[in-house]
């Protein structure tokens, strides 16, 4: 059977045939979401609107120790406030959830309640003053509980919101509170930490007084003091050696006793020519060689005054021959070997002057200046003498002292680098503590004028410009919107009904149909009379129509009036809509 193409005519004999295939589903649909609508429970919802006030003093003058976003605190709050305490005690304060508490458990109550509390953030597009961007901010939020009882929905909204406002006081206060405590404690940690190191670096310069880095310059200075000082007295002894020197060479030829002719004049005593002779004898040994006719001359005059006077020989005039006698016997190795006559001869006269030397040393003779002495310039060189011989004494004394001095500069310099090691650990801990101290000290004022700005209520609030209301309307569900999509699934439903029944229905209805069946056209097609049964029929059904549809058509305007919005107050609205449409175009 070849299925015959369908006209517009078609179509229209189907929606005649099966118009109660249409009707009958779509009624039957719009009547059930309708009595859902209508029975679906009423829910009320009362909201708050919470403003988020910037700080009364600028944030450039003093800054806030809450550093978080608007946003991200909002998040905070939200889940410190619907904790299952703060949610349980609501729930038992205003005795909700009645019937559900005694079949659930505590925890699918209080997630119950979670559902019905809502947080919505308001933002704004913003110019960010630091960067010039623009963005958004949060500025406020709004803050909604949803219940069967619109009274019961506003007073636990002005709950919540009381427990919001209240937990974002405590929040930043301990927040603020918290970060000054700790920069309290910090501060005084490093407050010990110093301490410690300062007490360190004192026991360090005690132990090492005099060696530590910073005195370095100042121990150059004393050693080039002392060094100078050292020289001074180097140049003052040499003159004084040089100076008593030639007082003794003078003092040699005085005479302790005075012997004086008329007038004043001195007359040499044997011992004078002595002493003479002696110094003229060390003069010319010195020139010439112990053979010389000169040299055995004075010998031999001075052993004569020697005898004549008692005196002994002179120390310092065997000193003088045995150092003419070495020089000789030196010259004399150079030249010829040891057992050369001369080399032997020079060596027996520097025993026998040796030998002298030694006995004159241990022979005692009366002291130059004694108090038997009365000659005047022979005391009076003495004195000198002895007073040079005094103050070289002392000088040398010094001279010691200023090496000992000298010496132990140089130690300290040479200490320092082993101090400075530690010195300079201790001194750089405690810059550093020193520093951080300060850093935590600045921080630890701005908390504090944050913990004030908390205080006092400066910062960043919370305010309530729009307290929960008394909800007149539900806020779900939303009956209208049911109806429609009832609406609309029951035409739907229609579509699909009568859709099926032609689907499934084998009649012959036309011609089409019988040509389609036994491929032939038929002969005569005899029309459908109506009856005047059929009449009345007709007319019964319209009327039943119109009335369903004057039912219909109550039942929807008593929906829209005591479940949506008053009839009178949709009509107003229509009228105020359609005058601004005539006035906006005509």
């Amino acid at each position: 059977m070849v299925e015959a193409v369908k006209t517009p005519h078609d179509y229209l004999a189907i929606v005649k045939r099966r118009k109660w295939h249409f009707v009958a589903p779509a009624v039957a649909m719009f009547l059930v979401v309708s009595v859902i609508a209508v029975l679906l429970p009423s829910v009320y919802r009362s909201a708050a609107v919470v403003l988020i006030e910037e700080p009364d003093v600028p944030r450039e003058l003093v800054f806030s120790t809450i550093t978080s976003y608007a946003d991200q605190r909002l998040q905070t709050i939200y889940h410190r406030a619907t904790t299952t305490e703060h949610l349980l005690q609501i729930i038992n304060k205003f005795d909700l959830y009645e019937e559900v508490r005694e079949v659930l458990p505590v925890t699918e109550v209080v997630e119950d309640m979670r559902e019905d509390v809502r947080m919505e953030l308001i933002s704004a597009d913003v110019i960010d003053p630091r960067t010039g961007r623009p963005g958004q901010a949060t500025i406020a939020f709004s803050l909604s509980f949803e219940h069967s009882d619109p009274r019961i929905s506003q007073k636990v909204a002005s709950d919540l919101v009381s427990l919001y406002l209240g937990e974002n006081i405590r929040t930043r206060e301990e927040s603020a509170r918290e970060t000054a405590d700790f920069l309290d404690n910090e501060a005084e940690q490093l407050e010990e930490e110093i301490a410690g190191y300062e007490r360190e670096l004192s026991e360090l310069k005690e132990r090492n007084l005099g060696s530590l880095p910073e005195q370095l310059d100042y121990n150059m200075q004393l050693i080039e003091r002392s060094e100078s000082e050292l020289r001074d007295l180097d140049r003052r002894a040499q003159a004084l050696r040089q100076q008593k020197i030639y007082m003794e060479s003078e003092l040699t030829q005085l005479s302790p006793y005075g012997s004086y002719q008329a007038g004043g004049v001195p007359v040499m005593s044997a011992t004078d020519q002595l002493k003479a002779l002696r110094t003229q004898f060390i003069t010319v040994s010195g020139r010439y060689g112990p053979e010389h006719p000169d040299v055995v001359k004075l010998r031999r005059e001075i052993q004569a005054l020697e005898k004549e006077t008692g005196a002994g020989p002179d120390p310092a005039l065997i000193r003088a021959e045995l150092r003419n006698v070495q020089k000789d016997l030196a010259i004399a190795q150079q030249r010829y070997a040891e057992s050369h006559p001369d080399v032997v001869k020079l060596k027996r006269q520097q025993s026998s002057l040796q030998s002298a030397l030694s006995a004159a040393g241990q022979a005692s003779s009366r002291p130059r200046g004694s108090a038997s002495a009365d000659n005047p310039h022979y005391i009076q060189m003495s004195a000198q003498i002895q007073s040079a011989a005094s103050e070289l004494a002392a000088i040398e004394q010094q001279k010691i002292q200023t090496k000992a001095k000298l010496d132990e500069y140089e130690q300290r310099i040479m200490g320092i680098p082993l101090v400075e090691r530690d010195y300079m650990r201790i001194t750089r801990q405690l810059e550093n503590a020193i520093a951080k101290f300060q850093d935590i000290k600045a921080k630890q004022m701005a908390a504090q004028l944050g913990e004030a700005l908390e205080t006092e209520r400066k910062s960043e609030r919370f305010t309530l410009i729009e307290p929960p209301q008394l909800p007149t309307e539900p806020a779900s569900p939303n009956r209208l919107a049911i109806v429609m999509f009832g609406f609309v699934l029951s035409i739907g439903a229609g579509l699909g009904g009568a859709a099926l029944s032609e689907a499934l229905d084998q009649s012959v209805h036309n011609s089409k149909d019988l040509t389609a069946i036994t491929g032939t056209a038929p002969l005569v097609v005899v029309p459908y009379i109506k009856t005047q049964g059929d009449v009345m029929r007709s007319w019964r059904r319209a009327a039943i129509y119109g009335a369903t549809a004057c039912v219909l058509l109550g039942v929807g305007l008593a929906f829209l009036h005591y479940n949506i919005r008053p009839l009178d107050v949709l009509w107003s609205v229509a009228e105020r809509r359609l005058d601004t449409i005539l006035i906006q175009y005509f």
